[in-house]
């Protein structure tokens, strides 16, 4: 008996133990330490692009409250984001996208005010973009209505209204249904409510990529790039502006057409526009860019040690070598090479004696691009080239052609 009553007390001791144990709330500390203070500075970082710090706002949110519903939210975005994080493998990234759906889950079922349900809905929108999975694009649809059916029965949220048709926007931008998202940045613009800034940059880009009529997969994906690389650039030429069909109805043979010291790169070294480069192997663009390298594009060859560096960023120099080095095959126009030698250059950034500065000069005579800052006067030749100066450059030379 004596046994079984110390058996029963350590048990008894033990819960007690366990229970007073278990971590209870965080205590508020100071006056700004508040679940909506941490939630808005979450969403704030989250529109910085600063997800880390984002995760760390909605902990401490959580830590308060963990059942804040918009804290839960907000921290499924931040797990679906590290979700596609390069390197995760395919076992970690389907266990976070698992936990950013729990998470959410949990946020909807404590959404119960219509303010937070619409926070709630509106990182739906978000989280279905972050994610893309199956069908991804219709959830995105079903959470946007959600947005629009609680501001419909609640006016007094009317000046929210603005970040539904923006979050909207973005994900129709992200599923490459460009006309879908000129509207929706359209009504954000309107509204005046917020996003404005962001819309107004947004559609101006979309508005670059709609005049460039992006046909293929390839150029409607890279038309949202930041920066374009020299395989997306080699892609393009094969896939999107047809270079080699170009090449053929134009009589062009797979050699460079014309030679002379202007074939050369940066440090003054000459190139071999169609040597082979030992840097491709398995690389998903190596066809497109082996194709390009057989038909000689100056501004897209190997360096010296024969090294194409497919993931390094095309240049606007490049670019421009590109450009040019087309029109002059297609046009069999050799006088082109040194329309501008000798004459002043109107860019502070770029000496008349630089190996780009006759195609930077051509192409911005013609159009097909423009300088970096006028105002300014500079041509910005070590600057990365967006998806959509790039199919717009593509477009007006096949315009040009034509």
């Amino acid at each position: 008996m004596r046994i079984a009553s110390w058996t029963v007390f350590a048990l008894l001791v033990g819960l007690f133990v366990g229970c007073s144990s278990a971590p209870g709330p965080r205590q508020q500390s100071g006056v700004l330490d508040t679940p909506e203070h941490h939630v808005a500075k979450g969403l704030n970082q989250l529109d910085a692009n600063r997800w880390r710090e984002a995760g760390r706002s909605f902990d401490l949110a959580l830590q308060l409250q963990k059942d804040h519903p918009e804290a839960l939210s907000g921290k499924a975005l931040v797990v679906a984001h590290d979700a596609s994080e390069p390197g995760r493998s395919a076992e970690r990234q389907q266990d976070l996208r698992e936990q950013a759906r729990e998470l959410q889950e949990q946020a909807q079922e404590q959404a119960e005010l219509p303010k937070t349900a619409l926070r709630v809905w509106v990182n739906q929108i978000w989280l279905e973009a972050l994610l893309q999975e199956d069908d991804w694009l219709p959830e995105a649809k079903q959470a946007y209505a959600q947005t629009q059916e609680i501001l419909l029965e609640n006016p007094n949220l009317r000046s929210l209204q603005a970040e539904p048709h923006y979050r909207m926007a973005l994900a129709a931008q992200t599923a490459l249904e460009f006309g879908q998202a000129s509207e929706q940045f359209r009504k954000v613009l309107s509204l005046n409510l917020g996003y404005t800034r962001e819309a107004d940059q947004a559609l101006a880009r979309l508005n670059d990529i709609v005049r460039a009529q992006p046909g293929s997969r390839h150029g409607k994906a890279v038309a949202l790039a930041e920066q374009l690389s020299r395989a997306d650039l080699a892609a393009l030429l094969v896939e999107e502006f047809r270079l080699g069909e170009l090449y053929e109805r134009s009589q062009v043979a797979r050699t460079p057409s014309y030679s002379g010291p202007k074939q050369q790169d940066a440090s003054g070294s000459q190139l071999n526009l169609n040597a082979p480069a030992s840097d491709l192997s398995g690389h998903p663009l190596q066809a497109d860019v082996e194709e390009v390298l057989t038909l000689g594009v100056r501004g897209l060859e190997v360096n010296p040690q024969k090294l194409f560096l497919p993931d390094d960023a095309i240049t606007r120099a490049e670019f421009a070598l590109v450009l040019e080095d087309i029109l002059i095959k297609v046009l069999q126009d050799r006088s082109l090479s040194a329309r501008f030698v000798g004459s002043a250059s109107p860019w502070n950034d770029v000496r008349s004696d630089a190996y780009y500065y006759n195609a930077a000069r051509t192409v911005v005579d013609r159009g097909l691009l423009t300088p970096q800052n006028a105002l300014r006067g500079t041509f910005g030749p070590e600057a990365s080239v967006t998806g959509a100066e790039a199919l717009l450059g593509l477009r007006k030379l096949k315009d040009e052609l034509n």
